[in-house]
């Protein structure tokens, strides 16, 4: 894929942020997912994970906020099933190139300051229970994520709002009808080009994986056809609100993994769009975040307006988040109930200051990758995204509909071989 110039501060939309304390969010954009029909201007299309889900236990802990592992609670540092000893809880993602909250993930020495992790204070490693920690081990209610993140408001800070999908709290993604319209085809030993989104940036990393639409889409299901990325290298596209077409794009290396993950041996690839550091002084005028530094060195290419937690606070609420914490709230300024943007004017970034218009943001960068299309028979096949976070003990997930066909023989001579 081509690299281009990086798009002018004026040129690039801005967004707002939810309110409270935010989970991550992130959605699937290619193939087409069923969790979000339109892509970024899918109403609650961000709104499909499992919630309270750390390593090494057996189901997710559906009776704890995510605020217990966040910062760790004493005694757990962020292991929500410390009853349950039945799974490896040893974290195998511990290379400072592989991990992605490098600047605050320990404490001070003695307090409950976060900080970046040293000899001296690697044991208040408070991320080490969280799922990018030992990539696929950890549990989910779902492996297409479920509304509102589980059955229950387990946490003021992001579960209980299912309704922004259109589907109860808790209903499970695998239940979705595919999407409408013919789906992608993709050829047996070619590669294909998959893309999602970071909305809220929690950090780790992702993989996609397939099962066939005839079998019930299980975890186990999954497990039997990870995929593999086609090269070390990814994209990282600009999308713009407005919908013209107007996109940038910039090529980036990537950092994959396959030692330590689950299944065995399948590869995932590290989040390489950083957060921003939550430091006083440095965060969005609403709180929660935005700040300065990034949490590590952002790829060659991905400038300030790459990288970040999420949207910036100018007003405007993410089609994504459409009906987060307000079932009465009124539809947005530029993007109504249905997600269709209107006439008016999007708006436009102000002078790319944290809490003054286009902030740090990663709320619509695409991340693409080219994958390879294993050889299995042909047939329909669901793709399943699976984001596991690092800051949080949270699952993003969506899946999307496919076409395996084989390729055409290859004719020498007079004879197809």
């Amino acid at each position: 894929m081509r690299a281009s110039a990086l798009p002018a501060l004026g040129s690039v939309w801005a967004f707002a942020s939810l309110l409270g304390g935010a989970a991550g969010h992130g959605l699937l954009l290619k193939p087409p997912s069923r969790n979000a029909r339109d892509g970024i201007m899918t109403p609650g299309g961000s709104m499909w994970f499992s919630q309270s889900c750390t390593i090494g236990c057996k189901e997710c802990n559906i009776s704890v906020a995510i605020g217990a592992s966040m910062y760790g609670e004493p005694g757990t540092h962020g292991d929500l099933c410390p009853t349950d000893s039945s799974g490896n809880k040893t974290a195998t993602v511990n290379d400072p190139e592989q991990l992605t909250w490098l600047a605050q993930g320990c404490f001070l020495p003695g307090t409950r300051t976060p900080a970046p992790c040293t000899e001296s204070n690697k044991d208040t490693d408070w991320t080490r229970h969280h799922p990018w920690r030992k990539p696929g081990s950890a549990p989910m209610y779902d492996p297409c994520g479920v509304a509102g993140g589980s059955s229950s408001n387990n946490s003021n800070q992001a579960g209980g709002w299912g309704y922004a999908t259109g589907y109860p709290q808790g209903f499970a993604g695998s239940k979705l009808p595919p999407a409408a319209g013919p789906k992608e085809v993709w050829t047996a030993g070619s590669t294909a080009t998959v893309e999602w989104t970071t909305v809220a940036n929690h950090g780790g990393g992702y993989q996609y994986s397939l099962c066939p639409a005839s079998s019930e889409l299980t975890e186990e299901c999954f497990h039997r056809f990870p995929l593999e990325f086609a090269s070390n290298k990814q994209t990282l596209r600009y999308h713009y609100l407005n919908d013209t077409g107007n996109q940038t794009e910039v090529e980036i290396d990537a950092v994959r993994i396959s030692e330590g993950t689950v299944p065995g041996g399948s590869t995932w690839s590290k989040l390489m769009v950083p957060c921003g550091s939550f430091e006083d002084g440095h965060s969005r005028k609403t709180g929660g975040g935005n700040g300065y530094p990034p949490q590590f060195a952002p790829p060659s290419g991905c400038d300030e307006h790459c990288w970040g937690y999420q949207p910036c606070d100018i007003g405007f609420t993410h089609p994504s988040y459409e009906g987060w914490d307000d079932p009465h709230r009124e539809p947005n300024k530029w993007v109504n109930h249905t997600g269709t943007p209107t006439a008016k004017e999007y708006p436009a970034c102000a002078n790319g200051k944290d809490g003054e218009g286009c902030c740090h943001t990663a709320a619509y960068i695409g991340i693409t990758d080219e994958v390879k299309v294993p050889d299995v028979p042909a047939g329909d096949y669901v793709l399943r995204w699976r984001w596991d976070c690092e800051m949080t003990p949270q699952v993003w997930a969506g899946c999307g509909d496919i076409t395996i066909r084989q390729g055409a023989p290859i004719r020498k001579g007079a004879q197809y071989v």
